[in-house]
């Protein structure tokens, strides 16, 4: 219920802001100022309208607003310090917003201290651009608002899928240089951001509307001031607070995938609010059963356990029906309002996605020898639903800015799955059925400001933030039936003589519930030494984070299966077998299997601090340096035989150098090195123990878990020509001192899985990125070429895991790690008919989906190649339709057990453990802005 309150309250408040945004906003000049040096913004700058008496100075974040009357105007800049600069041919449209951001430098001798730069508005745009991407402190990608602006990208995810060195896993998981997700993290407006998955180490970025954000940073190298715990990519991303102009966008579209739309599509009766991604209480535990499992066995007499067994709902019939279009809708609004000296932003935006999808997959196992275990076939139709709902407000006065920003999300899966197959040791045919529903739900809030005195030339940033993550996974149901091979006469797996399982017959519930409370302060410093310009920055930030975890399982039993009515019941369908005529003291009921080591509580406390120097050294060498001191501590708390705490606390020095060496406007060459960690997650270490459906195994945490610590250094080599290319080649390395892995679980009575620490690894890899318009082809003419963009990146990664002198364990990569990482596409874009076009591919080598042991070989994922393409034309004016076809070359993603050692996939040979096709996806979408 509170999530749905949630939504419609989103709803009130983006047509709150929609009556403003389509009142209509006048023509002005826009813009950010920065520093060509370090890309910091200027506060304070005078910025003037020639000839108009019409000027305003910039904030804390070095932007202007000027409102004027439509026509050509001369912008003049003027900051102590630095040499003043007149941009001239500013052309303002009615009722348009123009967008000019320009660069400052100062002055190289005294006798350019009175030297006025003169350009014109489209070179200083070009400068502008060609600075955000050079003045990165560090080895790192930007995406720049201007680029957003000009992409069709609907969310973060697409975005990011540009970004050379990077690609993305079921479309919203970001991997770097081929390291798995779990090595990478995230910040949103500088907070730093819990995993958006409680049983899994990552952050889904598909979570963010692409025309909410202002800009994102991917830093391959740490600095001292950002968070230290990544070994892939820090991923920062910023959200509009105050945007430029008022805004009102609507998109609505539809879409089909090859492999579902046009096919059966089974499913179950659920609730009313399914389709929000909410459970309405359709799949709660019956009130009348007892709240503990002690309590069940304790004090329920036979009677009162059938009672509440019946209690249960019979609800284990499937049907079919037409596989649903798949939808999408997203409405974002925001307003400017304010005079000289102070204003008040908002951004707004409320989305929806549905997605269905039928896959069908492939399992099988083999013993060491080749001999075949299994095979089998799962049908599973989900029905994905992603609402998004992001309110940010902003008041900005003087140089200071106050800031309110909140996202809301709901991600819900609801699955219907059909196994049939054949255990060959038994000699059996298989049949399984799992009916499932997921809903996670996300609400984070920030409050920050940002603070210039400028009598002390100190700059101040501090936030304060709040995050909450519910997970609930409400009657997930599982039944199997075995039948002697060829007979046909399937009995269903229902246990007997109070040996109650999930696996054969049962029912989960689990509530999960993560707060997460934080907050942080910076100050920096700028100063002039020797005539440069130098700045220090310290800080300090804390995050604490607390979850608890409930979960409970049931499983049904047969008090006398040897009865000719029990025979009879076990060979009932799915959705006969549990109606309540059936459960009686002589037939089935239902019994609580819960463990007491499965409900667990945990937290972790971090409190961190720097001390990072940005040094001008002569004219061409810049050095960001300092250290960051990071002290952890977490807690994991079960029952089992009594009380058991858990505890890490670990203080780690992470020391971090970036030198860049500017050989000319144009050209950078860095060295960094650094120290990072990477943590484990609760449920990495949690002991809660739970069956894997899809892979057939149990997984559990290990409570030895360590923190890994890696050790990282990069050079590189980046020219960029001019705006919107680039050239880069570097090299990195990277040491890792017990890095996580998973693990198949050795001596389990059955396959298990788990997470180890091994012992060290080695990473050592080459890259190179370029991004080249086509222009010179046609002598630069503005023609086809002219129009033409191509871009890729090739990484190659050499990786090693090592082991204790005298194991005998075969030399491998760590888990998770690709060879090679290949990006590449083409993209056409004609400004005055609005035409777009983007051909995307991306390779990953094969990487160790699961770590193998003495007797399960390590299993591997096949390298898959994906081609996308996106078509997206302007029309009347604002207007855009986009056509997207993910996938097109749609390649099973196999997994398999690599028998011949040549590390490859080789079809009939190697073991194949896992075999799916997730078919074509085609959207059709039209946006239109107001």
């Amino acid at each position: 219920m509170k999530g749905y309150i949630s939504v419609q309250l989103w709803t009130l408040l983006l047509l709150f802001i929609t009556n403003a945004a389509v009142a209509g906003d006048p023509a002005k000049i826009t813009g950010k100022v920065t520093d060509k040096k370090t890309g910091d913004p200027l506060i304070g700058l005078t910025v003037l309208v020639s000839g108009t008496g019409k000027g305003a100075a910039t904030d804390v974040d070095g932007r202007y607003n000027i409102p004027v009357q439509p026509g050509k105007y001369t912008l003049e800049f003027k900051f102590m310090g630095y040499q003043a600069k007149v941009i001239s041919e500013v052309t303002v449209t009615a009722g348009k917003t123009t967008y000019l951001d320009v660069v400052m430098e100062e002055p190289s001798s005294k006798k350019l201290q009175e030297v006025v730069i003169t350009g014109t508005a489209k070179q200083e745009s070009i400068n502008a651009l060609l600075t955000l991407q050079k003045n990165t402190s560090t080895v790192a990608q930007v995406v720049s608002a201007e680029a957003i602006r000009k992409s069709p990208d609907r969310n973060t995810a697409e975005v990011l899928k540009r970004v050379s060195g990077a690609s993305m896993q079921e479309g919203k998981y970001l991997v770097v240089r081929g390291l798995a997700d779990r090595y990478n993290q995230a910040t949103v407006n500088g907070a730093l951001m819990s995993s958006t998955e409680p049983d899994r180490k990552t952050f889904s970025f598909d979570l963010f509307p692409s025309n909410i954000v202002e800009n994102i940073i991917i830093n391959k190298a740490a600095v001292p001031e950002l968070p230290g715990e990544f070994a892939g990519g820090l991923v920062q991303v910023n959200t509009k607070d105050i945007p430029s102009e008022n805004f009102l966008t609507i998109m609505a579209g539809t879409g089909v995938n090859t492999g579902t739309t046009g096919k059966d599509f089974y499913s179950y009766k659920g609730g009313k609010r399914d389709w929000l991604g909410l459970d309405d209480g359709t799949r709660s535990i019956p009130g009348v059963f007892p709240a503990t499992k002690n309590e069940y066995f304790d004090n329920y007499t036979t009677e009162q356990k059938i009672a509440v067994s019946k209690a249960f709902p019979n609800n284990w019939s499937t049907f079919s029906k037409n596989a649903p279009l798949n939808s999408n809708f997203q409405l974002s609004g925001g307003i400017n309002k304010g005079r000289e000296g102070s204003r008040f932003g908002a951004v707004l935006s409320l989305s929806y996605n549905s997605n269905a999808r039928n896959l069908e997959t492939y399992r099988g196992d083999y013993d060491n020898d080749g001999t075949k275990l299994y095979d089998f076939n799962d049908r599973k139709y989900t029905k994905n639903v992603l609402v998004g709902g992001l309110a940010n407000f902003s008041y900005q006065f003087g140089k200071n800015k106050i800031s309110f920003k909140n996202l809301y999300s709901i991600n819900s899966t609801n699955a219907t799955t059909i196994r049939g197959g054949k255990d060959y040791p038994s000699e059996t045919d298989m049949k399984a059925y799992e009916l499932f529903f997921n809903s996670n739900r996300i609400y984070t809030s920030q409050l920050s400001g940002e603070h210039f005195w400028n009598a002390a030339q100190l700059k101040i940033r501090w936030n304060g933030n709040y995050s909450s993550l519910k997970q609930d996974v409400p009657d997930l149901r599982r039944l199997g039936y075995s039948s002697n091979m060829g007979k046909d006469d399937y009995v269903a797996n229902v246990a007997s003589g109070g040996s109650a399982t999930l696996t054969g017959s049962g029912r989960f519930y689990s509530k999960l519930k993560d707060d997460v409370y934080g907050g942080g302060i910076d100050l920096s410093r700028f100063v002039k030494i020797a005539g440069r310009q130098q700045q220090a920055k310290i800080g300090y930030l804390t995050q604490r984070k607390e979850r608890g975890f409930t979960p409970r399982a049931f499983g049904y039993t047969m008090f006398t299966p040897s009865d000719p009515a029990a025979q009879q019941i076990v060979r009932l369908s799915p959705d006969k077998i549990f109606a309540p005529e059936n459960i009686t003291d002589k037939l089935l009921r239902i019994d609580e299997i819960t463990n007491a080591p499965d409900a667990y509580k945990a937290s972790g406390t971090l409190n961190a601090g720097y001390l990072q120097l940005d040094n001008a050294i002569f004219n061409k060498w810049r050095l960001v340096w300092g250290v960051r001191i990071e002290n952890f501590e977490q807690s994991i708390r079960y029952n089992q035989d009594g009380p058991q705490n858990v505890k890490t606390k670990v203080t780690d020095i992470l020391p971090s150098a970036n030198l860049t060496y500017q050989l000319n406007d144009k050209t950078n060459i860095r060295l960094t090195g650094s120290q990072t960690v990477t943590r484990p997650e609760f449920r990495e270490q949690a002991p809660f123990s739970f069956y894997n459906f899809e892979l057939m195994a149990t997984e559990s945490g290990n409570s030895n878990l360590k923190r890994s610590k890696v050790t990282n250094v990069d050079i590189r080599y980046e020219l960029y020509p001019r705006s919107g290319e680039l050239f880069t080649v570097g090299a990195f390395y990277k040491y890792f001192d017990a890095p996580i892995e998973r693990f198949y679980n050795s001596g389990a009575g059955s396959i298990g899985l788990t997470f180890l620490n091994v012992p060290k690894a080695i990473s050592a890899g080459a890259e190179i990125e370029f991004r080249k318009n086509l222009d010179f082809i046609s002598g630069g003419k503005e023609n086809f070429w002219h129009n033409l963009t191509v871009f890729s990146n090739l990484t190659y990664i050499y990786n090693k895991v090592s082991f204790e002198k005298g194991k005998a364990l075969k030399e491998r990569p760590m888990q998770g790690q690709s060879p090679y990482v290949i990006n590449a596409g083409l993209q056409y874009e004609q400004a005055s008919t609005g035409t777009t076009v983007n051909v995307l591919f991306n390779r990953i080598g094969r990487r160790i989906f699961i770590v193998g042991n003495d007797t399960e070989p390590d299993m591997y994922e096949a390298p898959r190649s994906l081609l996308d393409l996106m078509v997206a034309q302007r029309v009347a004016k604002r207007g855009e339709i986009k056509l997207t076809v993910s996938d097109i070359l749609n390649q099973a993603a196999n997994f398999y057990q690599d028998a011949n050692d040549n590390k490859k996939y080789d079809k009939g040979t190697d073991f194949l453990r896992i075999s799916t096709k997730y078919g074509t996806n085609v959207n059709l979408s039209f946006s239109y802005k107001f």
